[in-house]
């Protein structure tokens, strides 16, 4: 049972994650607003992360989707989570106001329950990586990187 629930967790990750770069990156100078806006990074940055983040984003949940050096690209999204996860509650303890800016340009302002469900996608990202790096099965060991 749960070796097909495996590749459906990798598979939601990475479409999680498809989703959440194409938007960034069509509108990259609205997502360099929403990176500015958070206050973390320095001015000099913020442009380069707004270009590399989103591109980073698709790269790897197109890898997890199509299971191509699935195994860095779910540590690669899983660290990302983490550092959003940083992002986000940091945001919330200095009370700063302004949307997440996770899907794209708008949504709503950063609260709890955006950490929350941040916090629910890094444990998908958490399941999924259990699957791609799960010990081999009597069917045989998995690929050096699948």
């Amino acid at each position: 049972m749960m070796s097909r629930v495996f590749p459906l967790a990798r598979l939601a990750y990475g479409v999680l994650f498809l989703g959440a770069g194409l938007p960034k990156m069509a509108d990259a100078a609205q997502f360099a607003h929403t990176v500015f806006n958070y206050q973390i990074l320095p001015g000099h940055l913020v442009n380069a992360v707004a270009l590399l983040l989103p591109a980073v984003e698709v790269v790897c949940g197109l890898a997890l989707c199509l299971n191509v050096m699935a195994r860095s690209a779910v540590i690669m999204l899983n660290a990302l989570m983490v550092v959003f996860l940083a992002a986000l509650g940091l945001t919330v303890w200095r009370g700063i106001d302004i949307a997440c800016g996770c899907f794209g340009a708008g949504g709503s302002p950063i609260d709890f329950l955006t950490v929350v469900r941040d916090v629910a996608f890094l444990g998908l990202g958490l399941f999924a990586m259990w699957g791609v790096f799960r010990r081999p099965t009597a069917s045989g060991p998995l690929p050096i990187d699948s």
